[in-house]
């Protein structure tokens, strides 16, 4: 089979075209690399040099994961499933989960994030004697200061067997070093000694571990290194400059020099060093994997040449640390498209006048017809940013930033935090003025002043007050009412489901509800209060109390838990930091704040830093890296690129503009106007802009609309919509989604052990009935379940499951052409695009058999058939397997494994003709907005869809 390969460059199609053993492709900025890796691949399987499972494609984030496996699809065909396309944590996580009984570890306590860390050091703390720490008045914030402070041990690649070392020899020759800061070194190995034990003996690992394990496994096992170099004769890497050294080490494990690996990179775009990524990855792979002649790409697509010559003069700065240096290369792009570019710089006086400067030319270049979306205002840091985003805002013009915030910010999530503090008896009396005016409780002002004045006459708090208001005033009645039945369900309940209960069985949801239609906001409310229950939720994992009492005794104030908040209009003028714009393309360009202070490396913060014998050091110094940052944000530009500075800071102190300004321009910059003096109100006016509130950004899209206009669901959220509605709109457009429950866990535990026994076959190998249950275990999450008896039930009766599916399975002798098998299925008339997940399929004497498994209690054959035959997931899937492969389905099967009931049936042509016209159908009522609830016996608020006291197929849903 032949590919054509026509519309490449010489460039392109060399690297394409490449025969055997490594390659590195230097793709500099607007090349066509990622054209160059998928079309790499659809050239290795139609060329028969490999076959879809024999290829790996590893990236740095889900979302480029996502775009390369969508754009190998389309290369190739519905093969394209079998080609793993996935990060390096994913990678890694993968081969946690096969590997990590062979050296003895567990996975089954799964990732922990950040508090789960925490948590998981207090619970355990007393295991540990500290010598130099005093007993902390807050525990956990404390723990979580040491736990920030592994993470940059771990970054700097420092083991707690490293740093332990480290500290034994600093107790036998200290040195210059005070004896109390050895004492509190051997601290810090102390409860790093403790993090690392915790983590085998429950099982669980961190964000590091995802690289870390899967490297020491590799290198204690090298026969599970030999087996992945012979599943994967084909590597291609994305990316290679921001692989950090446990990446690079990782694939060289199992990649040996002269093996096939491609990666493709730029050592020009590399500015990711704090999160670890080392620059030298791609300057030595050449000579490293043995690369005779790496391939070159500098076609750029995207910039005037006036752009791009002043991009490499600058970065020709970095000399000879480079590997045009290096390696004899020539890297200098040229522009595809003969067109005329500008490069400016202007000067101001002061940050204010440059705030105004660039606001003005926005607005004119608006008013010309530019649209806001093309253009992009950059900055090293966010600060400027957000002070332009105000003046935008107070000027009328459209932007689009992204923040951080806390979601305590929310008015409604502190509302709930005040209420949960005075059913625990620890309320100031502020905090019960919050709840008393606010949506729990909803007094009007003058009653509660009125309250307050009886109490302050009595001595008697505002509680009290009530309590002796109780018979005369129904409105203290009914406070005092709520107040005890609240109080009731704290002693009772998981902290989360109380949390949970009190947002959408008070009222407090529907009136939110309600409000939604005219403020979009409230999205943002039901998104943080899922954070919220999830939080509370790693709490109850590893909790002696999983209630209000014991939670508050370790939170006594609101955690933080921070958010990324996009504010402004999405199609407005877009406001970034430099490292946000990597990868992104704008017709004009304005980079702001090029001052040397914002352009250079600031000095240390204070709080506990790693001695400087542990540190990762670079050999390149820092300004390199800000090069490459100045040289990112130049290559951004298509057609204008222009840059600012001014003068004097917001004090009125002399500054002076970026270095690297002259390198990029050619030239001595311009110097700055001298600063005016601005007038009074001009003053107020900046003062005050700083103040102003920014929005969120307005929703004129549905959450899965992409800005042509297509609808991007799950096959499960148009099955919703079908159901109902309402619910559609809670969990898709409002997106109160289900925290994770119990029938969840289980479900997703079983579809995994499912998975793991297929993939298994697969391979050609058969999966012990031990190995499974490991699996199964490794698995397992407790998460959800109100006492852990009621967890380890639900974990025996899936053990047995697994026991008789495995009997079946080996009896039945089935076999399998795939295990969660992804689907797309686009609908042009309806310009609808669905994705989706097949449990399995198989090969049968009539055809392809598609089977999705459930975890629900039916038994009843005959009634399976019937349910498979309506099935909307089921008929989904064969519409898009037809798609995909050219055929329908010959059959399509429910199978119930816990009861062991299945029933199949073959969907005729007219079923699937029908079928798809409904799916337009239904993607039409969505964009009209039609969310109108739908009841019936199955409709179910969502408490108890949340906990799960009726039977659902909530766990087959979340997880499709």
């Amino acid at each position: 089979m032949t590919m054509d390969l026509s519309d490449l460059n010489k460039e392109q199609r060399a690297a394409v075209e490449h025969d055997q053993g490594p390659m590195l492709v230097v793709a500099g900025a607007g090349t066509g690399k990622t054209e160059v890796i998928t079309r790499r691949v659809a050239y290795l399987i139609a060329s028969g040099r490999a076959q879809p499972g024999q290829v790996l494609v590893l990236t740095f984030t889900e979302k480029a994961a996502r775009e390369m496996a969508e754009r190998i699809y389309d290369l190739v065909d519905w093969r394209a499933f079998q080609i793993p396309v996935m990060t390096f944590h994913g990678f890694g996580t993968e081969l946690l989960g096969s590997y990590a009984t062979h050296i003895g570890r567990s996975t089954r306590g799964g990732l922990i994030n950040d508090t789960q860390k925490t948590l998981l050091l207090l619970q355990h703390f007393d295991r540990v004697k500290l010598a130099y720490y005093p007993l902390q008045s807050d525990l956990y914030d404390f723990l979580a200061g040491v736990v920030g402070y592994i993470g940059q041990l771990q970054n700097n690649d420092v083991s707690a067997d490293d740093y332990g070392s480290y500290v034994k020899e600093l107790q036998r020759d200290p040195g210059e070093t005070h004896p109390q800061d050895v004492a509190e070194q051997a601290d810090l190995a102390a409860l790093y000694r403790l993090y690392e034990a915790l983590k085998a003996e429950t099982g669980s690992f961190d964000y590091s571990d995802q690289l870390l394990l899967p490297l020491k496994i590799l290198r204690e096992r090298p026969n599970l290194a030999e087996r992945l170099r012979q599943r994967y004769r084909y590597v291609l890497v994305d990316e290679y400059q921001d692989t950090n050294p446990v990446q690079d080490e990782l694939l060289r494990s199992f990649v040996p020099p002269d093996g096939n690996v491609f990666a493709v990179g730029d050592d020009d775009q590399s500015i990711y060093a704090f999160r670890g990524a080392e620059i030298a990855n791609i300057l030595s792979f050449a000579e490293r994997f043995r690369v005779p002649r790496p391939v070159v790409l500098v076609r750029n697509y995207r910039s005037a040449q006036p752009i791009l010559d002043a991009a490499y003069r600058l970065i020709r700065h970095n000399d000879p640390d480079r590997l045009e240096a290096r390696l004899g290369l020539d890297k200098r792009l040229l522009a595809a498209a003969q067109k005329q570019g500008e490069v400016k710089f202007v000067s101001y006086a002061a940050p204010a006048d440059e705030l105004e400067g660039v606001t003005a030319a926005l607005q004119a270049r608006l008013a010309a017809g530019e649209k806001a979306a093309q253009i992009a205002v950059l900055a090293a840091t966010k600060a400027p940013l957000k002070a332009l985003a105000r003046l935008l805002r107070a000027r009328g013009v459209g932007f689009a930033l992204v923040a951080e915030s806390n979601i305590f910010e929310q008015p409604e999530l502190i509302n709930l935090w005040y209420l949960l503090q005075w059913l625990s008896f620890r309320a100031s009396e502020e905090s019960v003025a919050h709840v008393m005016l606010g949506p729990f409780m909803r007094w009007r002002a003058d009653d509660y002043r009125r309250l307050l004045e009886q109490g302050r006459a009595d001595l008697a708090s505002a509680e009290e007050v009530l309590r002796a208001s109780f018979e005369a005033d129904p409105d203290a009645r009914m406070a005092v009412e709520r107040l005890d039945r609240w109080r009731e369900w704290a002693q009772e309940l998981p902290v989360s489901r109380l949390a949970f209960r009190l947002v959408f069985e008070t009222g407090l949801s529907d009136r939110l509800i309600a409000a939604a239609g005219s403020n979009p906001r409230i999205a943002r409310v039901f998104e943080d209060l899922q954070r919220l229950l999830a939080h509370m939720q790693d709490y109850e994992m590893v909790a002696a109390d999983a209630t209000l009492t014991g939670y508050l005794s370790v939170f006594p104030k609101p955690p933080v838990i921070e958010v990324t908040e996009p504010l402004g209009d999405a199609e407005g003028v877009q406001l970034l930091s430099v490292h946000a714009s990597k990868g992104l393309e704008f017709e004009t360009v304005y980079l702001i704040g090029c001052t040397q202070r914002s352009w250079s490396e600031a000095p240390g913060h204070g709080g506990r830093e790693l001695p400087e014998q542990l540190r990762r050091r670079s050999e390149l110094p820092p300004e390199h890296e800000f090069r490459r940052l100045m040289y990112v944000a130049a290559t951004r530009a298509k057609n204008r690129l222009i840059i600012s500075a001014a003068a004097q800071d917001a004090a009125g102190r002399r500054q002076t503009s970026s270095p690297f300004l002259s390198e990029l321009l050619g030239g001595a910059v311009l110097a700055a106007p001298e600063p005016t003096v601005a007038s009074d109100t001009t003053r107020m006016l900046n003062k005050l802009q700083r103040y102003y509130p920014l929005a969120s950004q307005q929703q004129r899209r549905l959450p899965f609309e992409t800005a042509d206009g297509w609808l991007e669901l799950g096959v499960n959220d148009l099955g919703l919509y079908e159901r109902c509605p309402y619910d559609f709109y809670l969990q898709n457009v409002l997106g109160i989604s289900q925290p994770f429950g119990p029938q969840l866990g289980f479900g997703l535990a079983l579809h995994g052990v499912i998975q793991a026994y297929y993939e298994a076959k697969l391979r050609g190998e058969t999966a012990g009935l031990e190995e499974l249950h490991a699996r199964l275990d490794e698995l397992w999450s407790d998460r959800g379940y109100e006492r852990r008896e009621l967890a380890q039930s639900a974990r025996q009766l899936a053990h047995q499951v697994l026991e008789r599916f495995v009997a079946r399975e080996r009896a039945a002798d089935r076999r399998v052409l795939g295990s969660e098998v992804p689907i797309r299925l686009e609908l042009e008339e309806a310009k609808l695009r669905l994705r989706g997940r097949i449990d399995a399929s198989f090969e049968t004497p009539a055809g392809v058999e598609l089977r999705d498994f459930k975890t629900g209690r039916k038994t009843d054959p005959d009634k399976l058939v019937e349910e498979a035959k309506k099935s909307f997931q089921l008929r989904t899937y064969a519409l898009a397997y037809q798609a995909m492969s050219g055929r329908a389905p010959a059959a399509v099967t429910l199978d119930f494994v816990v009861t062991g009931a299945e029933g199949g049936v073959e969907l005729s042509a007219a079923i699937l003709k029908n079928h798809r016209a409904k799916l337009a159908k239904l993607a039409v009522s969505i964009r009209q907005r039609e969310f109108t609830p739908k009841p019936s016996r199955f409709h179910h608020c969502a408490a108890i869809r949340y906990y799960g006291t009726v039977e659902t197929d909530e766990a087959e849903a979340a997880h499709a």
